[in-house]
C-alpha cells in the first residue's frame, strides 16, 4: 500500500480527527483553521466593550488622602536627598 492509501485508510477507519491537521479542502477543514481566530476577536470585541461599559471616572481624593501622598512624598524625596550610607566593607553602597 502506498502512503497516501494507508492514511486514507486510517482516515476512513477514525475519521478526520486522525490526522494532524484538518485540510483545508474541504469547508470542515477551512472551518476548523478559520474558528479559533474568529472566536477569539469575539472574545476581545466582547471584553472590550465590557470594560468600557463598567468604566467609572475617577474618584476625587479626600483632604486625607492628599495628606497622606503627601507625606510620603515627602518622606521619598527627603530620602533620595540623603547621601547613601557606606555597606559594611567601608564602599559607597552605590558603586
Amino acid at each position: 500500500m502506498s502512503d497516501n492509501d494507508i492514511v486514507n485508510t486510517i482516515v476512513r477507519e477514525q475519521g478526520v480527527v486522525a490526522l494532524s491537521s484538518p485540510p483545508m479542502a474541504s469547508f470542515g477543514g477551512l472551518i476548523t483553521w478559520i474558528m479559533p481566530a474568529v472566536m477569539l476577536l469575539i472574545g476581545f470585541f466582547i471584553y472590550s466593550s465590557y470594560v468600557r461599559r463598567n468604566r467609572k471616572a475617577p474618584e476625587q481624593l479626600s483632604d486625607a488622602d492628599k495628606a497622606v501622598i503627601d507625606r510620603f512624598r515627602n518622606q521619598i524625596d527627603r530620602e533620595l536627598d540623603e547621601p547613601s550610607a557606606p555597606d559594611k566593607a567601608g564602599t559607597d553602597a552605590r558603586e
